[in-house]
């Protein structure tokens, strides 16, 4: 069937400008879903850090520092792993690191971090270097075969100081014609460090991408937290490439986000002629199936100043507009003339006034307002007339001539942050503009069960009681005074929340609930209240986006905190006005916007205050108060059909795979067991079913997935040092590491001394292989087989000794137990609270017994009198089991704490990761043997290959002499037959050292072999291109030369033998004006001298100037 726009909305719109339009189309976010089959976005990133010498000091510390921040931050939300990253660093050279391709390069072992310990600048700058390697390394993405599989961020570390000419403009072309040229999108960031960053250079590379990226300047260490996380959130952004037919007009790429909002600039008059929009899945139109595109029969509705929409169209088009405006006065061309310039200035002047005088005719129209957006209008439009104003500036000191490379970087770095404020905005304010009908509808039915409601009748009937407890605590309202005003009685909470609240509103955290009871209109008048007072923050008042703060928007009759509320289920009559109360409070709370309101609130923050509720039933007023919280949660859910539809499947399917109980599939567990709970009530689940899932081990999952997800979250905590493998198993390194290490270190010593035992019969093996060569006549060396020969000497290497797990000698880490058991203790308590009260519905279940009627009673039973303090329940189960057991699990949460760990433990069939089954003794001697192996086996891994290394860097040395030793060629010949083979192999660089040491024995033949590559018609080198399709940049065996520095060093070291420059020149003709010169004695002497006599003088004008 099409995706039709059946319920005949309109789905676009635009404004108008002089001589363009923004037009704006929004599709449905199921047709989003089901196009991109709800898939996360995947990313690589290319992360580049200039290592050059004008990066020294604080600039490098700063970027790596920048740098660490954010693979932190990326890899704990799981929005890329360590194999999609590749690090290029830069000077005159780049040096390609994939994590990829090294699978000990983790962050949770520390690898990482201290790889980047090691690195260091040098040299000087060539950006061409690494726009070369990025464009190599552009295949390498989305490599599993799909075709834009993997979206690619590149971002920048570096000040920008590089050497211009023709190959670095050369390199900039194809770098971005490369990137738009690819099958999947691209985004390039850049941070400048240091006030001489190369602004201009900087702005251009955010521009490269298919997707626009962002710049951002970097003055000071303290920058650098608020640079990343602005960083981590453009990453996050997922928006879908998906293309425009207006009517019958050409195909437009446009960019949708998850929501289904697309934004376009038309320049021309096209949307007021716009009779249907057709939105396509991919660039081909033809023959398109019809589950593959989306039909907007409607015209789109013209947006005019009055109206809310205007301000998030326009403000991202002019920002934009600004950036483009700035870089025109930034890359102007200093060779045009003085009037030709002014001209040019004047107009782009003409053009920001012209987007002043729109912003400012939408500002009257905001000032005169009374829509509840009024506020948030005028901030954002005030936000953008200061760009506006800085964006004059820059001008200003062009038309001067005064413009600087400072001043350019701070208004880039104003500029792009106001648009990246202004894209990490778009999600909420959409959701507001949205939510408006919706808040103006709720109003409305409001008012309707206002007037429908008798309250004078309702106030004889109502008990004395009831009058008497819902009460208001400031206003003294009661419940039913409340209601006459369109208010509702609510619980008063202190909670805090997080930036991720906004998208996931299980990230609210409750801290309390309090005592005090307000009307909604008493919370938000004394919000509203502290708020204009001024003399605290913002922040101090509703807490903001942190958990760190103590915030207090009103006192309670305890003098509590309070900075949340929640309408109650008083009774139908007080819930027809509650209900409708509860979106924009729930909106408020989990994003600070009544206008923020989402499905996913009502279904989730009840829950989360139902779970703390039970923290606490030892007194009559706590089991009141959760009886009053349990109904409220009880009256949501009876109504929540999409809920309820969802979860069935949920609950049957949360057993069958630890894949179905990560965040991504059950945000939250505790509002998971809320939604049981009632799920049981309105009898979507039946008591068999659920007393199966008990059998079946829900509750020990559950748990499970709490302690991982405690983990997860403790960053900095002291017991995450104590979650290393040798302190957590208490391994003693001395026997399992240091011991077989000392060991294979002197077996490996004894070893290498035999293989480079320099007697007649190592000469007999170069020589054996260079005879073999001539014999069976081979051009190539990769023809020659000397394993048929029997020239190599069969010398085996030593073996490191592995001491594996035992179990009659493991020790078990009772402090660690203990330190994680506190940790989780006060969350397990609540689950098997939850757990306790599913035993008693099924245990009393009978026909006499109706659902309601057991959980009316279920509080009267003084076994579910919970105290706050007490962790019985949690303790009894802890209990059950071994404190290897407990280990073994608490271990394998540790490991698996990230949701992508988790997932390649079950799918990967890595041996790096296991999944096995929790609070099991069966499994506890797998896990802990299967950790105890790898990390013992790792180390040694890595500890021998240093020893190793070590010796092989001594071997590279000890090619270098031998070479240089060897008597005859035919010897010398068969040890680059033999060790040598290529020139790309670092063991060339110390042959030819060899060549630039004094007396050389058989200095002519080795010179021409190792230049010539051949040796009596042998070739000795097979060196090929990486990407055999890439033979342009290859340069063959033929016509291979080394340096002119090396030839110097070469031709210096071995003149007293070759005193002939015909045979040099005859050897290197390219090189003949050169030899010529050095030969010349006479010449050269001349040369010396009017080098020091000019040094001298320099010397003299220094210390004239210095007096």
């Amino acid at each position: 069937m099409e995706n039709k726009n059946v319920n005949n909305e309109i789905d676009s719109k635009y404004y108008k400008l002089d001589d363009k339009t923004i037009l704006s189309v929004k599709i449905p976010q199921d047709v989003i879903t089901k196009w991109f089959e709800g898939r996360r976005r995947k990313i690589s990133l290319f992360i580049c850090l200039d290592i050059s010498g004008s990066m020294c000091g604080p600039p490098i510390s700063q970027a790596k520092t920048a740098i660490l921040k954010l693979l932190e931050e990326l890899f704990s939300r799981e929005i890329l792993t360590e194999k999609d990253v590749t690090c290029m660093f830069f000077d005159t050279a780049c040096d390609v690191v994939r994590f990829a391709d090294d699978p000990n390069m983790l962050w949770k072992n520390g690898a990482i971090r201290s790889f980047f310990d090691t690195v260091d600048v040098r040299g000087g700058t060539q950006f061409a270097c690494v726009f070369n390697s990025i464009i190599d390394n552009l295949k390498k993405i989305g490599s599993s075969g799909v075709s834009g599989d993997s979206d690619l961020a590149i971002i920048f570390f570096t000040d920008g100081q590089s050497s211009r000419g023709e190959e670095f403009e050369q390199s900039k072309s194809k770098l971005s014609k490369s990137l738009l040229e690819t099958s999947f999108k691209t985004e390039v960031h850049t941070v400048g460090f240091s006030a001489y960053h190369d602004a201009v250079l900087l702005s251009w590379l955010t521009k490269c991408g298919s997707k626009e990226g962002n710049f951002q300047y970097v003055e000071s260490s303290e920058d650098i937290p608020g640079t990343m996380e602005t960083t981590l959130k453009l990453l996050e952004i997922s928006d879908k490439n998906l293309y425009l037919k207006i009517g019958d007009n050409q195909i437009l790429q446009t960019y949708f986000d998850n929501e289904g909002l697309g934004t376009i600039i038309l320049t021309s008059d096209l949307a007021t002629k716009i009779d249907k929009i057709t939105v396509f899945k991919e660039s081909q139109v033809v023959d398109v199936a019809d589950d593959d595109k989306y039909e907007i029969s409607l015209p789109p509705r013209q947006i005019l100043n009055d109206d809310p929409t205007s301000v998030l169209m326009l403000i991202p088009f002019i920002q934009l507009e600004i950036i483009r405006l700035s870089n025109e006065i930034i890359n102007d061309d200093n060779n045009n003339q003085e009037t030709e310039k002014k001209q040019k200035f004047n107009e782009i002047t003409k053009l920001a006034n012209k987007y002043e005088d729109q912003l400012n005719v939408i500002l009257q129209n905001a000032y005169k307002s009374r829509t509840a957006m009024r506020r948030t209008i005028i901030q954002q439009i005030l936000e953008v007339k200061s760009s506006i104003n800085h964006f004059k500036s820059i001008l200003s000191e062009a038309l001067k001539g005064a413009l600087t490379n400072e001043k350019i970087a701070n208004f880039n770095n104003i500029a792009y942050k106001n648009i990246t404020k202004q894209r990490l905005r778009t999600r909420l304010d959409n959701r507001a503009v949205k939510n408006i009908d919706k808040m103006e509808d709720i109003e409305k039915k409001i008012m309707q069960a206002v007037d429908s409601l008798d309250f004078d009748q309702m106030e004889k009937e109502e008990t004395e009681e009831n009058l008497t407890t819902f009460i208001c605590s400031l206003s003294t309202d009661n419940y039913i005074e409340a209601m006459k005003e369109g208010e509702c009685i609510c619980l008063t909470l202190d909670i805090s929340r997080s930036q991720a609240a906004i998208a996931d509103p299980s990230q609210i955290k409750i801290n309390k609930i309090n005592q005090s009871l307000l009307s909604s209109i008493a919370f938000f008048d004394s919000v509203k209240y502290a708020l204009d007072q001024g003399n605290v923050s913002a922040e101090e008042v509703h807490g903001g986006f942190r958990l760190d703060i103590e915030a207090k928007a009103v006192e309670g009759m305890a003098r509590e905190s309070i900075t949340g509320i929640l309408p109650l289920y008083i009774n139908e009559k007080h819930w027809s006005i509650a209900k409708e109360k509860m979106k924009p409070i729930l909106g408020y709370m989990t994003t600070l916007d009544i206008f923020g309101y989402s499905y996913s609130q009502i279904t989730t923050v009840p829950y989360l205050i139902l779970s703390k509720s039970l923290s606490n039933t030892s007194t009559e007023f706590h089991r009141r108060q959760f009886k009053l919280i349990f109904e409220t949660c009880d009256a949501i859910y009876k109504q929540s059909n999409y809920l309820r539809d969802d979860n069935k499947k949920l609950f049957e399917d949360y057993l069958k795979s630890p894949l179905n109980r990560t965040i991504d599939i059950v945000p939250n567990c505790m509002v998971y067991l809320g939604h049981l709970l009632y799920a049981l009530k309105c009898k979507d689940v039946n008591l068999p079913d659920l007393q199966r899932w008990l059998n079946d081990g829900l509750i020990e999952y559950l748990i499970e997935e709490t302690i991982r997800r405690k983990f997860n979250k403790l960053k900095s905590s002291e017991i995450i040092k104590e979650m290393d493998v040798s302190k957590a198993f208490k391994i003693d390194k001395k026997k399992y590491i240091e011991d077989p290490v000392d060991e294979f270190k002197i077996n490996y010593e004894e070893y290498f001394k035999a293989l480079l035992n320099l007697d007649k019969s190592s000469k007999l093996r170069y020589s054996n292989a260079a005879k073999l060569a001539l014999q069976e006549n081979l051009a190539e060396i990769s023809n020659l087989n000397l394993a048929d020969s029997n020239v190599v000497e069969s010398i085996a290497p030593p073996n490191i000794k592995i001491q594996l797990y035992d179990p009659e000698t493991f020790q078990v880490s009772n402090f660690i137990i203990e330190k994680i058991k506190d940790i989780v203790v006060e969350s397990v308590e609540i689950i098997l609270r939850f757990k306790k009260i599913f035993e008693y519905l099924i245990n009393n279940n009978d026909n006499n017994n109706s659902m309601d009627s057991m959980f009316e009673t279920l509080l009267k039973n003084q076994e579910f009198h919970f105290f706050e303090d007490q962790t019985t329940l949690a303790n009894s189960f802890f209990d059950k089991y071994s404190p290897k057991t407990l280990l073994a699990t608490f271990f394998q949460s540790y490991q698996h704490r990230q949701n992508h760990e988790r997932r390649d433990a079950i799918i990967s069939e890595s041996t790096k990761s296991k999944y096995f089954e929790p609070f099991s003794d069966k499994t506890a001697e797998s896990i802990i043997e299967f950790y105890f192996n790898e990390y013992i086996s790792t180390n040694l891994q890595i500890k021998s290959s240093e020893i190793v290394k070590g010796y092989e860097n001594e071997k590279e040395n000890e090619i270098g002499l031998l070479f240089w030793n060897l008597k005859t060629e035919e010897e010398a010949a068969g040890l680059l037959l033999t060790d040598v083979k290529y020139r790309g192999h670092k063991l060339f660089g110390q042959v030819l050292k060899a060549l630039q040491k004094n007396s050389l024995n058989s200095p002519k033949e080795k010179i021409i072999m190792v230049l010539k590559g051949k040796w009596k018609g042998i070739r000795l080198f097979f060196d090929k291109p990486k990407n055999p399709e890439d033979s342009e940049r290859f340069i063959s065996n033929d016509d291979w030369h080394p340096s002119r520095r090396t030839i110097y060093r070469i031709m210096k070291a071995q003149r007293n033998q070759i005193p002939q420059i015909e045979w040099w020149i005859e050897l290197l003709p390219r090189y003949k004006e050169y030899f010529e010169l050095q030969f010349n004695d006479e010449l050269m002497r001349k040369i010396l001298n009017e080098k020091y006599e000019a040094r001298q003088e320099n010397r003299k004008n220094n210390l004239k100037l210095s007096s």
